[in-house]
């Protein structure tokens, strides 16, 4: 990295589409139930206190690369960030996100990207609901290419693996390595519209057994995803963007929590003028749960956005959203009488970004938020507030 960065800094007449951004931000957070707690009584039992909101500070620099080499680009991102909270200082903790990416071209028919990544995070505390500290570190190695062949054909292929790790004992459960291969026939109009074909197994193992009862319980799985994608601009005023397939996972342990099912989402965006846009998200996935019950989660919801960019300095933006999570992943469920845990989110977000300077953003966000569930004690609700002032230079 710091390579990569010197010799940009010293190279004379660069391409105009080479930078290095350095940035820097700070922002004051305050949530008034941090933990998702649902009432007094259970603040009590988890913190011994029936004040369950907290605030805390986040200052985070870094810098970011694009640098030509003739027709190839590599990309670059170096970021730390440093999170100290106000009561529960146990929690303060050092986070960091690099990545390395090179964007390659050979000839005129082969195409594509290579690189890795790396990012330490807090994780939720909406599972865990109590001052514990489990830092999570995401790493990734990546490959795709595409293979022209001749308009308006494309042969993409693609490999990933991904590490998670939990720093806290008792989350070592989530601990995974996914390795991913995928591959696709893609047709591109005249006009920009993409339809694609696409075909994905994923082979997810977790090295550290799950206990449901007395027996420990293997949560790797193996997950197939068929189905189409498209882009379509009908006008320069909107863009529809949809994947639709059919997905299957499957459990070597335990069977009779397989899936099979559609999954998607359609997005839309709308350009209703100059300065105001209107955009709709429609989904239906499987996703990755910070819960030790479960090793998965089936997400369906929908999201609606608003923007407004009121002069040159201000802009406006509001956020309603609502999603049901079925935690139909979870071991203890299948092997048992009880209903799965199903919770219903809905939030609503709005917020304001300034333009002090030419390169630098002052932005308040509010949002407010609540979660029914059909188990004991985690419905909660909650409202948050985030002041950010943020410089790239």
């Amino acid at each position: 990295m710091l390579m990569v960065l010197t010799m940009i800094s010293t190279t004379a007449n660069a391409d105009p589409d080479d930078f290095f951004s350095p940035f820097v931000s700070g922002s004051y957070n305050y949530d008034s139930n941090f933990f998702r707690l649902q009432n007094d009584q259970a603040a009590m039992a988890r913190l011994g206190t029936s004040n369950m909101a907290e605030s805390y500070f986040q200052f985070t620099a870094g810098a970011k690369v694009n640098w030509h080499i003739s027709r190839q680009l590599i990309k670059a991102k170096a970021e730390v960030n440093r999170t100290r909270f106000n009561k529960y200082k146990v929690l303060n903790f050092d986070g960091r996100d690099t990545m390395l990416q090179w964007d390659w071209l050979i000839g005129s028919a082969l195409s594509g990207d290579v690189g890795v990544s790396e990012k330490t995070a807090q994780g939720s505390f909406v599972n865990i609901q109590q001052p514990i500290n489990n830092l999570i570190t995401l790493k990734r190695a990546f490959f795709h290419g595409g293979i022209e062949l001749g308009a308006p054909w494309k042969l993409k292929f693609g490999v990933e693996k991904s590490d998670s790790t939990n720093s806290l004992a008792s989350q070592n459960t989530l601990d995974s390595t996914v390795n991913t291969y995928n591959t696709g026939l893609q047709y591109q109009t005249r006009k920009g519209s993409l339809l694609e074909l696409t075909s994905q197994m994923s082979d997810g193992r977790y090295p550290n057994r799950q206990i449901v009862g007395l027996a420990p319980v293997d949560n790797g799985y193996k997950q197939w995803d068929n189905g189409i994608q498209a882009t379509w601009e009908p006008s320069g005023k909107i863009k529809l963007l949809g994947h639709l397939n059919y997905t299957q996972r499957r459990y070597a342990d335990v069977p009779q929590r397989n899936f099979s099912g559609v999954t998607g989402l359609l997005s839309a965006n709308w350009q209703v003028t100059e300065k105001t846009g209107l955009g709709l998200l429609v989904y239906r996935d499987i996703g990755v749960v910070e819960n030790t019950t479960a090793s998965y989660s089936v997400n369906r919801g929908v999201t609606l956005t608003a923007s407004w960019k009121a002069t040159d300095k201000v802009a406006f933006n509001l956020n309603v959203a609502q999603s049901r999570i079925a935690y139909t992943g979870d071991p203890g469920f299948v092997l048992s009488t009880g209903p799965a845990r199903e919770d219903k989110l809905s939030t609503l977000q709005a917020g304001v970004s300034y333009a002090v300077l030419r390169n630098t953003n002052l932005g308040v966000i509010l949002q407010r938020g609540v979660n029914q569930s059909n188990q004991d004690l985690l419905s909660y609700r909650f409202n948050s507030v985030m002041l950010n002032l943020r410089s790239v230079f």
